[in-house]
């Protein structure tokens, strides 16, 4: 008798673990297609805006471009940088802490090679007359892709630009400004090779 309960305990164990084994593959299985196509259903949700403005070549004088724009913030002690290229690619340098233009470049120099992995850091720009119009990928605050964030402004002289107007895409919202950016020349700029614009 004992040997006949201990057999069907054993057998309900055994059953009960192959009906759990059973169970946790379907709910495996059904996770795992649930997860593909909220990959696929993200990749089409979450697709980056894409570049009004088309590249074109600067052939002008306007701006110089041997060199790096900057513009400090000296209550918060920090610089941004904007590569121009003769191409029409722009660059978004990054932020840097402190304004001492030597530190900045060493360091910048340094996280170059990272900077440039990013699609948030590339853009577009084009001059015409004293107009200056860029327009770049930007951060996605919160979203899954990312927006565009067009700015418009004047050249002051070939060392020096004021962005007046940024639109960003994602909110759909313009803000006005009068951001001044000043020329340095640096010998040492990144090139414009990039993945994101032909």
């Amino acid at each position: 008798m004992v040997l006949a309960i201990w057999l069907q305990w054993r057998w309900n164990t055994i059953l009960n673990k192959h009906l759990i084994i059973k169970y946790m593959k379907a709910t495996d299985l059904f996770l795992s297609v649930i997860l593909c196509l909220f990959m696929f259903g993200c990749n089409k949700l979450c697709s980056d805006e894409k570049l009004s403005m088309q590249r074109e070549d600067y052939v002008g004088n306007e701006l110089r471009v041997d060199g790096y724009y900057y513009i400090q913030d000296e209550k918060h002690q920090n610089t941004s940088i904007k590569f121009l290229y003769q191409n029409g690619i722009i660059l978004t340098g990054g932020g840097y802490s402190g304004t001492d233009l030597n530190v900045v470049e060493a360091e910048m120099v340094k996280v170059y090679s990272e900077i440039r992995k990013h699609k948030n850091h590339w853009g577009v720009f084009s001059i015409t007359n004293d107009q200056i119009l860029t327009e770049a990928w930007d951060d996605p605050l919160g979203g899954c892709s990312l927006p565009t964030v067009k700015c418009r402004g004047y050249i002051q002289n070939d060392t020096t630009f004021h962005i007046v107007e940024s639109y960003f895409s994602n909110t759909k919202k313009t803000y006005y400004s009068d951001k001044v950016w000043y020329f340095k020349q640096f010998f040492n700029k990144p090139d414009s090779t990039n993945n994101f614009i032909k």
